[in-house]
């Protein structure tokens, strides 16, 4: 019963955690790089001393709050926790672990190379399974992410990038990769699209296209607040889940 109250209160903590001078992700008007595109990380990196509350809402009442912050230049951590069916009755599925991240910007952008950041995350999305040990999408584990913007009718920005994951009770060692582009719609909204080959998820289903395609949509307000709303799985791959997933990501950042 305490650690249920711990961790609720640590939940809830992170929910409420709001305040003035935000900044925006999204648009041609964005002013800071987003770390994630719909799941997998990208080159972003927060600003030193700027911090990031996140919540991400996923099927079946499930909340995921995260906080990052820019502990130095080009060098991001972050912490996670969450669980499935908070939102609705009957018991609570709680994550395993708090999610821990860190990340560090290698190489900036140049006219003719991208930014380049390494790093680790150990927070999956959309559940976590006890039976299997794993989350629904697997977390990054280790990662090397790379972005490349350009000028195209407002910006676009073409991601990629491979991770290992440390989530092997499946025993599938396999490494993975992913691509993703983002396109700024007008001052306030970009587009998203992510493939995640999941070739780390897939044991039981090799195939170079039994991955997960998400599609997405992001809008920065003018007071900080970050929202996307996502479409993922949209292939339906049945080892990673048998529908597509609807989720609401909604983001705050500042300078602290």
């Amino acid at each position: 019963m305490i650690m249920s109250r711990i961790r609720i209160t640590v939940v809830l903590a992170f929910l409420c955690a709001a305040a003035a001078f935000g900044q925006r992700s999204a648009g041609d008007r964005a002013n800071i790089n987003p770390v994630f595109l719909i799941d997998m990380p990208v080159a972003g990196i927060l600003p030193a001393t700027s911090g990031s509350v996140e919540t991400y809402l996923y099927p079946n009442g499930g909340i995921l709050a995260c906080f990052s912050y820019g502990l130095i230049t080009n060098l991001n951590v972050g912490i996670s926790y969450g669980g499935t069916n908070l939102i609705g009755s009957g018991g609570i599925t709680w994550n395993n672990l708090p999610g821990f991240s860190a990340r560090y910007r290698v190489m900036e952008e140049s006219m003719v190379r991208p930014a380049i950041v390494v790093g680790f995350d150990t927070q999956g999305r959309d559940g976590w399974m006890p039976g299997a040990k794993q989350y629904i999408m697997k977390s990054p584990g280790l990662f090397i992410a790379a972005s490349k913007n350009y000028q195209f009718f407002g910006t676009i920005t073409f991601h990629g990038g491979t991770n290992y994951t440390l989530e092997r009770h499946d025993d599938d060692m396999d490494p993975n990769i992913f691509l993703g582009a983002e396109k700024s719609v007008g001052p306030i909204a970009s587009v998203l699209l992510e493939y995640n080959f999941a070739f780390d998820n897939d044991k039981n289903r090799k195939g170079f296209w039994n991955g997960s395609l998400g599609l997405g949509a992001r809008v920065s307000t003018n007071i900080g607040f970050n929202i996307d709303v996502l479409f993922k799985n949209l292939l339906t791959a049945e080892f990673i889940h048998d529908k597509i997933i609807r989720a609401v990501r909604i983001q705050y950042v500042r300078y602290l």
